[in-house]
């Protein structure tokens, strides 16, 4: 669909160029954006300062570039396309763009289609329908988000092959997505990673929620995720299916100047892990998401906005037990901190957090970001916006971060990395953004964060490189983020 819909739209815009042709690109609009995003940062990889700073260093300090060209039109009064095209693969500084500019062809390879998709207007006369390669979901959620990142290290970008159905009317609204996804090296896993099924999955999904509503509103969702197994015959005990399901509430109430929030999701399904029966277990891990917060304004000082955020999602006790206990989201895009969550475990910078205090490699269990997958983490912070210089928002934030439980291994029982210690570590960030105008603002920061007792007790247990310090190391981070809109 995604090469179809590409090959046809492109084909339509090059010849629509033509006066004769002019009709097809009736109220085009032409719009994107331009995100700057300048890192640097120390330790975040290993927690660990070595003498030598070439040598096992870790050190990370680039400018990185990403452009995103939107095409609106309609092909008919009730038919409207839309193309996305993107290219972010240029880093400040680096060797080969120094000496040599690209040339034409060399930038047309490195041109993505992210989007390519119609939307047909109220079919059956309520249904707004969307086919095609496309967006979804909202940047920052817990469950599911396909789309531009924007304080993620290399800003990466996802999409999505799908047919959405959407229902709007005056107090509820109902939203239909039916998808599917590659499970391959390029493509983000859901649930079962395991090679055998790295195949198609095909995922579905209904949301219904509240609208219109002054002070209160809420959704109830149901995803479903289901990749298919290759390897054998179909039937077969080793080609059924693994089936994850997610079901989840979310509910937003504000009353003055403060707002609370909460969401809740389950998992259930058909955790299937190899060939023989006994090995297969049930999908049964939950999260939950509290947030806080409030706006008060000081007479010629300026406003203030407190707030507080507890997040917990659950971790399997015995890899050998039949039922898998952590929580498993589809697409997460929950990650809170400037550090944990810049340097998340699917980054396309492939920097990592903490993915080298193994002495170069990662532990088996995995400190870095993967939304609530078996972690405990909250945080508290402020935002100030002066009144003298309204343009400006500053603020301080405080996260911690554990995991939930650490899992036994069916080869050693009795044996967890960091020796049983969950706590991963805690983040300080200052945070700082100047609103030049409406679609040009400018972000800066800086942060620390403190490794706890999980990378503490892991590094102590290793072997050391003979240059490398006794003591762990805090990790470092400055950043300068430009975003434009046109």
């Amino acid at each position: 669909m995604k090469k179809l819909l590409g090959s046809v739209l492109a084909l339509a815009l090059v010849l629509s160029i033509s006066q004769a042709n002019a009709e097809l690109l009736k109220n085009f609009k032409f719009g994107g954006s331009i995100d700057l995003q300048a890192t640097s940062a120390r330790n975040v990889l290993d927690f660990q300062t070595h003498p030598k700073a070439n040598n096992g260093g870790d050190q990370i300090g680039n400018v990185q570039t990403r452009l995103m060209l939107n095409m609106d039109w309609d092909l008919l009064d009730d038919v409207h396309s839309r193309v996305t095209i993107r290219k972010n693969d240029r880093v400040w500084g680096s060797r080969t763009a120094d000496t040599t500019p690209q040339d034409v062809n060399t930038v047309t390879t490195l041109l993505f289609v992210d989007e390519a998709n119609v939307k047909i207007d109220k079919v059956f006369g309520y249904v707004d329908t969307t086919l095609g390669r496309q967006f979804y979901g909202e940047e920052g959620d817990l469950i599911i988000y396909y789309g531009p990142r924007h304080n993620q290290y290399g800003m990466n970008v996802d999409a999505i092959d799908a047919a959405k159905f959407d229902y709007n009317g005056e107090k509820l609204y109902v939203s239909v997505l039916a998808a599917n996804q590659s499970n391959g090296a390029a493509g983000r896993a859901i649930g079962n990673t395991a090679a055998a099924y790295n195949g198609r999955k095909d995922l579905r999904g209904l949301v219904v929620g509240t609208k219109g509503m002054e002070n209160v509103d809420g959704k109830f969702y149901l995803y479903n995720a289901e990749t298919h197994r290759f390897t054998t015959g179909l039937g077969a005990d080793d080609s059924k299916n693994d089936n994850l399901y997610i079901a989840g509430i979310k509910a937003k109430a504000k009353f003055g100047g403060a707002f609370v929030s909460g969401e809740f999701a389950q998992n259930f399904g058909d955790y299937r892990v190899g060939a023989a029966p006994g090995n297969n277990a049930r999908y049964c891990g939950w999260a939950v998401k509290l947030d806080g917060g409030m706006k008060a304004e000081v007479a010629n000082i300026g406003t203030f906005s407190p707030w507080g955020n507890f997040s917990m999602g659950t971790g399997r006790d015995n890899s050998s037990e039949n039922q898998n206990a952590q929580f498993v989201s589809i697409n997460t895009d929950f990650r809170p901190g400037a550090i944990y969550g810049r340097f998340d475990r699917y980054n396309v910078g492939g920097l990592t957090f903490g993915s080298q205090i193994n002495n170069g490699g990662a532990p088996a269990t995995n400190p870095a970001s993967d939304g609530l997958s078996n972690r405990v983490i909250w945080g508290v912070g402020v935002k100030a916006n002066p009144a003298a210089v309204s343009k400006l928002t500053a603020g301080v934030s405080y996260w911690d971060f554990k995991f939930f439980r650490m899992t036994k291994t069916a080869t050693a029982p009795g044996v967890q990395d960091g020796q049983g210690n969950r706590h991963i570590g805690s983040e300080i960030d200052l945070d700082a953004e100047w609103k030049h105008s409406e679609n040009v603002s400018f972000r800066a920061g800086v942060g620390t964060f403190q490794p706890g007792g999980f990378i503490k007790e892991y590094k102590r247990g290793i072997t050391r490189p003979a240059e490398a310090q006794d003591s762990e190391n805090p990790a470092l981070l400055s950043y300068f983020d430009v975003a434009i809109k046109f």
